[in-house]
């Protein structure tokens, strides 16, 4: 048995090996624990060297141990599995996500000896099953749930290049060195001018200590002062680390959020370890960042502000300068200028430049234009008074034709806008961080609630969509039902003809009928692989506490169930000793229940008449025990036993308008049918002509003799 204090290795098949591949994966050995528990098959499955078919006989193999007892307990048959995991592949199909259709695989069907373990799955199934039909009008939730899936928090932050931890203090250092290497730069400062000299490039400074206090800082250098380490928490240092986890993850948990809201606003109680106020709080941060981890655009005015100024900085100086020199260029075309003869002779005897006569003519009118292109340029971009100031210096004082923005002043406004956003950021990111820091597990725990709903809810989901019930589970041994629907038929033609049956003991037993053996006998195509196989998904669904096929059904537990299907031909002597040894394990007194689909082909029909009427003796002396075999033997198996074993039958009336057989697929009870093959050779027969009528016409008249 499994214990919480078991390590990876307790498990069978997982050596050293495997085990480090599981801690790699998930992060740690606790949580490859937590994913293998949970039969989480998806992620498990997600393992190097671990396919899906693997991961499944995993968790199978531990659910196991965790439960004492395993599927093969029941179904003893490699028919009985079949029909069992075909089941499984139609519940499939009613999953949205990876996990909830791989986790379907833990349900299995449970002996009577584990019944408070059935009535526990019956009371979830219940639930989930109302949960379908409050949500059936609302398609939100089918939306919601395929985008939902594990969260990924082994990703690693990138390494913020743009911040440095700096201390002047050995033992912190060596703390926050050990703490925060490989996410952001951490320096040992030996001076106050290396200090600054560190601190200048780098946009953020974290300055751990207070050494520096004291002493005055140049313009340009802006360090944030923390007195010791213990004060030096993660989201105060890497805020983006708790972001990044977050944001990688934030369709999972967005999508969880809300499938939360719609179940509560549905009334339905959900995932109650978190209530309504923090469930908002967690959504209301995580909309403050998008898919890379950034604060999203909208969320604060001043960071869109600066932004925005960013992205159309150059687009605004460019057609700014092209309308300042088309203004200029008017100005000069319509410029008329007179000079003094004071102001000639200057120009003449060399005492002054023409151009710089020119140009102090001209010195109003360009800077009015620098000015107006100046504001035009702080309007356009929303600029404060500094950021004002800096465009100013975009243009020379000097007149310039035609006139140029200067590069680096440009660069220069852009770095101090761009140091200004990343600031502001800095200090959302922090509080983001800080507020995401202590929702880590909850989180974990309230996808993985969403995606175990999804397990059941796809479970309700086919059970509505197929008409089940919840059977009756009965202390006297019996099976009966009306109603009943053979779903593999249902899901291939969408209608099929509902059936009534009973044995044993139980309120639809015909006139106090308990017969716990029976004989089914009938028409070929009449339906009676088709009720065996019905009872075989009724028996397996009522086991694994799940609802069954029927209007109405009252079934007992037992501790095993045999499926024998049909055999293709007669078997040689090996497979025919290999049949006969799989009927000796029925032979034992434990309580059962036994199908077996017409065994007459194992060897000639005297020879297996005789064989099938021997197994019916021994079922019939345990009193634990039920079976349902069909054969077309029926009256020779009877000559061979003087045991009480009903006999049941499904017979034809003829054809209908299409030439189909007309069945009651209910079986008669205590009536011995026939297999009636007169009717199919008739069929044939009005269904051709020519030499092939003249056939099945000569095979009718055989019939009437």
């Amino acid at each position: 048995m499994l214990t919480t204090a078991m390590t990876l290795q307790d498990i069978p098949r997982i050596g050293n090996k495997m085990s480090k591949r599981f801690v790699e994966h998930f992060g740690s050995e606790s949580l490859a624990l937590d994913a293998i528990l949970a039969g989480d098959i998806a992620s498990i499955s997600e393992v190097e060297g671990i396919g899906q078919r693997y991961a499944i006989s995993l968790v199978q193999d531990v659910s196991s141990m965790v439960e004492g007892v395993d599927v093969t307990d029941f179904l003893r048959t490699r028919e009985a599995m079949d029909v069992y995991e075909r089941l499984i592949d139609l519940i499939r199909e009613f999953a949205h996500t990876r996990y909830s259709r791989d986790k379907l695989h833990i349900f299995y069907p449970y002996p009577s000896s584990r019944v408070e373990k059935v009535m526990k799955v019956r009371e979830s199934v219940s639930y989930y099953m109302e949960n379908s039909r409050l949500l059936e009008d609302d398609m939100t939730i089918a939306e919601l749930l395929p985008r939902v899936s594990q969260l990924n928090f082994k990703h690693t932050c990138p390494k913020i290049r743009d911040r440095v931890v700096i201390t002047s203090d050995q033992g912190a250092y060596e703390q926050a060195r050990k703490r925060f290497e490989g996410l952001v730069d951490v320096h040992f400062a030996r001076s106050f001018s290396e200090f600054i000299d560190v601190s200048r490039g780098f946009s953020q400074v974290i300055a751990l200590g207070d050494d520096y206090l004291p002493f005055d800082l140049p313009e340009d250098v802006e360090p944030e002062f923390f007195s010791d380490i213990g004060e030096l928490d993660d989201y105060k240092v890497i805020p983006e680390k708790e972001v990044f986890l977050f944001s990688r993850n934030l369709c999972s948990l967005g999508s969880s959020i809300e499938v939360i809201r719609l179940l509560r606003s549905k009334g339905i109680t959900f995932f109650d370890r978190m209530d309504d106020d923090r469930l908002e709080l967690l959504a209301s941060t995580l909309a403050l960042i998008d898919e890379s981890g950034d604060i999203v655009h909208g969320t604060d005015a001043e960071i869109d502000r600066i932004s925005d100024a960013i992205s159309r900085l150059g687009s605004s100086v460019s057609q700014t300068v092209c309308s300042m020199n088309e203004k200029l260029n008017s100005s000069l075309e319509n410029s008329q200028m007179v000079l003094s003869g004071q102001d000639m002779l200057k120009v003449m005897n060399g005492s002054i430049e023409l151009k710089e006569m020119l140009g102090k003519k001209l010195h109003k009118n360009y800077h009015s234009i620098i000015r107006e292109g100046v504001e035009r340029i702080c309007n356009e971009l929303g600029l404060e008074k500094k950021e004002r100031l800096m465009v100013e210096s975009f243009f020379p004082e000097d007149i310039m034709h035609p006139v140029e923005a200067d590069v680096d002043s440009i660069n220069a406004l852009k770095q101090y806008l761009d140091k200004k956003a990343r600031k502001r950021k800095f200090e959302h990111k922090r509080e983001v961080s800080r507020i995401l820091s202590s929702y880590r597990e909850s989180a974990r725990e309230m996808v993985r609630e969403v995606l175990d709903y999804d397990v059941g809810f796809a479970i309700g989901s086919f059970a509505n969509a197929y008409g089940l019930v919840m059977p009756e589970v009965i202390d006297s041994k019996g099976i009966g039902f009306t109603g009943g629907r053979n779903l593999f038929l249902l899901c291939r033609h969408g209608a099929v003809e509902p059936i009534d049956y009973s044995i044993g003991a139980n309120s639809f037993s015909p006139d106090g009928e308990s017969s716990r053996v029976v004989l089914l006998s009938g028409v070929n195509s009449g339906g009676k692989t088709s009720l065996l196989e019905l009872l075989a998904q009724s028996i397996i669904l009522a086991h694994m506490g799940f609802p069954v096929p029927a209007e109405k059904m009252e079934i007992s537990l037992t501790d095993s169930f045999y499926y024998f299907a049909k055999s293709k031909g007669t078997l040689d002597a090996g497979a025919f000793e290999t049949t006969l040894t799989e009927f000796s394990v029925v032979a034992d007194g434990s309580a059962k229940l036994v199908l077996a689909d017409e065994l007459e082909s194992i060897t000639e029909p005297g020879a297996s008449a005789k064989i099938m009427a021997g197994i019916l003796e021994v079922l019939t002396e345990n009193l634990n025990t039920m079976s349902i075999f069909v054969s077309h033997l029926s009256e020779l198996i009877m000559e061979n036993t003087s045991c009480p074993v009903r006999i049941d039958g499904i017979e034809a009336s003829g054809l209908d308008a299409d030439l189909n057989l007309i069945v009651d697929r209910s079986p008669r009870y205590n009536y011995t049918a026939k297999s009636t093959p007169e009717l199919i050779v008739e069929r044939l027969s009005k269904k051709s002509n020519g030499n092939e009528k003249a056939f099945y016409d000569k095979l009718r008249s055989k019939f009437r003799n």
